[in-house]
C-alpha cells in the first residue's frame, strides 16, 4: 500500500499496512431496474473500472472482485483492468447463488484474499465519487486509531458510509460466518472495536442505487 496514507513521524499507531480490497459487484441491481451497476459509465468510465483504477492508484496489495449477476458483461472489464493498471492483478470470485445477501458476497470476497494481509477494505461497486485521496484518508484514520480499533467506517453526519476497513481478525470472523457483517445493522450495536470515523466528505455516502440516484449524478 502507498505510504502517503498520512503520516507525520510518531503519529501513526501502526507501520505500513498490507491491505487487500474486496469490490462487491455481484448484485442484480433490482432497485435500479435490473441493471449491472459495474457497467454504468461515469465520464465514459464504467464504475467497475473506476473502482479498480482508484484502488490501483492507492496501491493496495491485493484486489478481489465478487461477480454474480451480469458476470459475462463484467468479466471483460476485469481483463481490461489487468492490462491498464500495473501492480496487483484483480482476482475474480463468483457468487453462484442467484438469491443472496451482500454478506454472502462479502464472505466469498474475503475468503479470496491471502492470510498475510493486515487489513481489508470493502468497496461497493456503485460509488462514483470516490477518489484516491478519499481512500487514503480512510486508511489514515485506521492508522491513527487507538490500538483496540479493528474496524473503521466513515460517518457523514448520521449516515454510515463506505468503503470500510477492518482487521484480519474481523475478516476471519466474516469467513466463518460469525455475526451479521454485511447487513449494516451490526454497526448500530457500536462494539468497542468499531470506529465511526466522522467526516463531512459526501463521497463516502454517494452511491447509485436507484434510477433517481443515477439521474441526480448525471445532472
Amino acid at each position: 500500500m502507498t505510504d502517503d496514507a498520512c503520516c507525520e513521524p510518531g503519529e501513526c499507531k501502526s507501520g505500513r499496512l498490507r491491505i487487500g480490497a474486496v469490490v462487491l459487484a455481484a448484485g442484480k441491481g433490482a432497485r435500479l431496474g435490473g441493471r449491472a451497476k459495474g457497467l454504468i459509465e461515469i465520464d465514459g468510465e464504467p464504475l467497475l473500472l473506476r473502482a479498480l483504477r482508484v484502488l490501483s492508484e492507492v496501491g493496495v496489495d491485493e484486489v478481489v472482485v465478487v461477480t454474480g449477476h451480469y458476470r459475462s458483461e463484467l468479466t471483460p472489464l476485469l481483463a481490461l483492468a489487468r492490462t491498464l493498471y500495473e501492480g496487483n492483478q484483480p482476482i475474480e470470485v463468483v457468487q453462484p447463488v442467484e438469491r443472496h445477501a451482500q454478506g454472502d458476497s462479502l464472505r466469498l470476497g474475503v475468503a479470496g484474499l491471502s492470510a498475510e494481509l493486515d487489513a481489508i477494505m470493502v468497496l461497493p461497486v456503485d460509488m462514483p465519487a470516490l477518489t484516491r485521496q478519499d481512500l487514503i484518508a480512510l486508511i489514515g484514520a485506521h492508522k491513527h486509531a487507538d490500538a483496540g480499533i479493528e474496524f473503521v467506517g466513515p460517518m457523514v453526519g448520521a449516515r454510515p458510509g463506505n468503503p470500510v476497513l477492518f482487521s484480519r481478525r474481523i475478516a476471519l470472523q466474516i469467513e466463518q460466518g460469525a455475526g451479521d457483517f454485511g447487513s449494516g445493522a451490526w454497526r448500530h450495536q457500536r462494539p468497542d472495536w468499531l470506529l465511526e470515523w466522522q467526516t463531512d466528505n459526501p463521497h463516502y455516502v454517494t452511491d447509485i442505487d436507484t434510477p433517481e440516484d443515477l439521474d441526480l449524478w448525471e445532472k
